[in-house]
C-alpha cells in the first residue's frame, strides 16, 4: 500500500495509539487513518476530532479512512458522523474523505448504503467535503488525486 503513495517526501505517523494510527503524507494533502481493531463511539469521535484540528492546522485537504478492521457501525456513531460530523467538519477545509472497505466486507457497504447517502447530502448541505466508499485503495486514491 505505501507503495501507492509519493515516497519523495517521506510520510509522518503523526499519531498512534492501540486502536488507530494516522499518516501524514504532505505533499498529497492526504492523511491515512487506520483503524487497528473494532472502536467504539467515543473513540471514532476521540480521533476524528483529534484529525479534524490537525487538518485545520496543517490544510490537510484528503482523509483516507481505512475501516478493514471496522464490522460493527453502531446507530449512535452513524447519528454523530451524519448530523454533528458533517457540520463540524464544513470549516476545516477538508474535500475528500475516502473510506476503504475491503471487497470480503461488501456486505457491509449495502448495509451501509442509506448512511453513505445521508452523509454525502449533509456533507454537502454543510460545505464543500466529498465522500465515497470504496473496496480498492488505488481507486480510493485516484478519486482523492482527481
Amino acid at each position: 500500500m505505501e507503495h501507492l503513495f509519493d515516497t519523495k517526501v517521506m510520510p509522518e505517523l503523526v499519531l498512534e495509539n492501540e486502536f488507530v494510527s494516522i499518516t501524514f503524507f504532505e505533499a498529497e494533502s492526504l492523511i491515512l487513518l487506520k483503524w487497528k481493531r473494532q472502536i467504539d463511539f467515543g473513540e471514532r469521535k476521540e480521533i476524528f476530532l483529534w484529525a479534524y484540528q490537525f487538518s485545520k492546522d496543517r490544510k490537510v485537504k484528503n482523509w483516507l479512512i481505512d475501516d478493514e478492521e471496522i464490522y460493527i457501525i453502531t446507530t449512535e456513531e452513524r447519528s454523530w458522523v451524519e448530523n454533528e460530523w458533517t457540520e463540524i467538519v464544513a470549516d476545516s477545509g477538508i474535500e475528500k474523505i475516502a473510506v476503504y472497505v475491503p471487497e470480503e466486507a461488501y456486505s457491509v457497504i449495502n448495509t451501509n448504503t442509506d448512511f453513505t447517502k445521508n452523509a454525502q447530502h449533509n456533507y454537502k448541505q454543510h460545505g464543500i467535503t466529498e465522500h465515497e466508499v470504496f473496496t480498492d485503495y488505488g481507486v480510493a486514491l485516484m478519486w482523492l488525486r482527481s
